[in-house]
């Protein structure tokens, strides 16, 4: 609001970025008893700044989401660095590579976010 950024986009960033992990959180909860243990899981991810100068470290954020469900981060590596054209920000593309360990079958309530 600060900045003036109210149009457009600006007004969805927020909603549009808690639908993206809330997804990839449940796409995350819903593959567990599809795995093997030990199954590696590798995802192509990339950084965000939105016209609000917000940088999401997409990489970062996914793996935390991972290890609450029980999945084990094993590396995150540089994919390639792109530049933001809203921001004109060097940003990060990485592959999170993520195991599953097996055995624990964690619950994850959506609503709360959080494995329970």
């Amino acid at each position: 609001m600060e900045l003036g950024k109210t149009s457009g986009f600006e007004r969805l960033y927020a909603r549009v970025t808690r639908l993206y992990f809330g997804g990839m959180a449940r796409h995350l909860a819903e593959l567990r008893p599809f795995l093997k243990p030990g199954a590696q899981l590798g995802y192509v991810v990339g950084d965000q700044a939105s016209y609000l100068q917000v940088l999401i470290q997409t990489g970062r954020l996914l793996s935390e989401i991972a290890t609450t469900l029980g999945y084990e981060v094993v590396r995150i590596d540089l994919f390639r660095t792109r530049l933001a054209t809203a921001t004109r920000q060097q940003l990060r593309e990485e592959v999170v590579v993520l195991r599953w360990p097996g055995g624990r079958k964690t619950s994850w309530s959506l609503s709360a976010g959080l494995p329970c």
